[in-house]
């Protein structure tokens, strides 16, 4: 579906705080404001990982998850969060991407949610 379709159809589902893990308790992270990723560590992230045959929804996905990763308590990232970043940015882009699938109905997903209107 597309993303802006999509989207609405998560703002308007009665799970969705369920399925976008807001109703889950983890420990408080780090606050973005008072820490960086040292320069030599993005870098070397961007060189070994960049390259023209990702896309760029692959290459922002892997700045997602070092986001992700830098800022939780638990270093984690879930697949579920670092596509729905992805997929919001591409919501307010309007690209014409049609491969967002909600969390609940995609096979990789470790969520189960279906989508019920609230």
């Amino acid at each position: 579906m597309l993303p802006r379709p999509k989207l609405i159809q998560c703002f308007t589902c009665k799970n969705n705080l369920e399925c976008w893990g807001l109703n889950e308790d983890i420990p408080l992270g780090v606050n973005e404001k008072q820490y960086s990723i040292p320069t030599q560590a993005l870098t070397f992230l961007i060189s070994k990982n960049m390259d023209d045959k990702w896309t760029i929804g692959d290459q922002f996905g892997i700045l997602c998850m070092a986001f992700l990763q830098t800022l939780r308590a638990d270093k984690t990232s879930h697949r579920r969060d670092v596509y729905q970043l992805i997929s919001v940015l591409a919501a307010l882009s309007n690209t014409p991407n049609d491969g967002w699938v909600c969390p609940g109905e995609d096979e990789k997903s470790e969520e189960k949610w279906i989508y019920e209107e609230r």
